[in-house]
């Protein structure tokens, strides 16, 4: 297909682009027992994540060498060795931004078809969409005001009990996706990006109020841990609302994929007990 590529609007052949990286689907799909469905139609299997003829090939390779460091040095420490912390440098920085904007530049496009977005809102998402193109295309050496942030969303010790019956550590470790939410009122404007339960944010402008506590990501060499992390945001209620999504996915199964489900678990009973995903139920039972 060639079109303008969304990042150095140059006429190219455009690529099919992952907005979440490839390897997170890949390895969800590795570690389930089973098919992967989509939340918003979960009678349909699926093979991979979303893809959108979005980039050139130039603009894909730009990202590559991040993300195989985020790969390498925090995706899987982080799920496969429960690694707890994690030394990074420009490159974790580029990342984060990286999926944000894709999220951002996609979910643009959908406002304004919708139309049901206030311009001094859309302004706001506009304006940073262009300052995080330029930083991606080094045409800037940061990206001002603009914030990205890292949450490790580990083991629940306390919660309230409607947030606890949504099942988040299965909601949140074994998915992934990104939405950009902007809230009017408290003029507050984030992209959030699930990868297994490690979850990206980038946030655009923010309420005096918001508070966050360990979670920032610097363009610079830092350490980040996944431990002592608090956060006090309207990011919250979107949480809760994408854990709700994905629980209220379930109650559309029909009854043909609720067999095939249960006929799968039966047959691969230890493979099952032996997974991720179960060790996961098993955590939203105790907690």
């Amino acid at each position: 297909m060639i079109g303008k590529c969304a990042l150095c609007y140059r006429e190219r052949e455009l690529q099919l682009s992952h907005i979440i990286p490839k390897f997170v689907i890949r390895y969800l799909k590795k570690t389930s027992v089973g098919n992967i469905r989509r939340t918003d139609n979960p009678n349909k299997v699926v093979q991979d994540g979303e893809k959108y003829y979005l980039l050139c090939k130039d603009c894909e390779e730009r990202f590559n060498s991040a993300e195989t460091l985020f790969a390498n040095k925090v995706f899987y420490p982080y799920l496969i060795d429960n690694k707890e912390e994690f030394k990074y440098d420009e490159w974790l920085y580029y990342f984060i931004t990286s999926v944000s904007w894709r999220n951002l530049y996609l979910d643009i496009t959908n406002f304004v078809k919708v139309g049901d977005i206030q311009i001094d809102d859309l302004h706001v998402l506009i304006d940073s969409e262009k300052i995080m193109r330029d930083y991606l295309m080094k045409k800037r050496n940061d990206m001002g005001n603009i914030k990205n942030h890292i949450f490790f969303f580990g083991d629940i010790r306390e919660a309230y009990k409607e947030f606890k019956q949504q099942n988040p550590h299965v909601a949140f470790s074994r998915s992934e996706g990104g939405h950009t939410f902007y809230n009017s009122k408290r003029k507050t404007y984030m992209s959030i990006s699930n990868l297994m339960g490690i979850i990206l944010i980038t946030i655009y402008k923010m309420h005096s109020e918001e508070y966050w506590e360990n979670t920032e990501i610097y363009n610079c060499r830092g350490i980040i841990r996944a431990k002592n992390q608090y956060i006090k945001s309207v990011v919250g209620q979107e949480f809760f609302e994408w854990m709700k999504e994905i629980n209220e996915s379930q109650l559309k199964l029909n009854s043909h994929q609720k067999e095939k489900i249960v006929k799968n678990i039966i047959e691969n009973k230890e493979e099952f007990i032996n997974s991720k995903i179960f060790e996961q139920m098993m955590k939203d039972r105790k907690s």
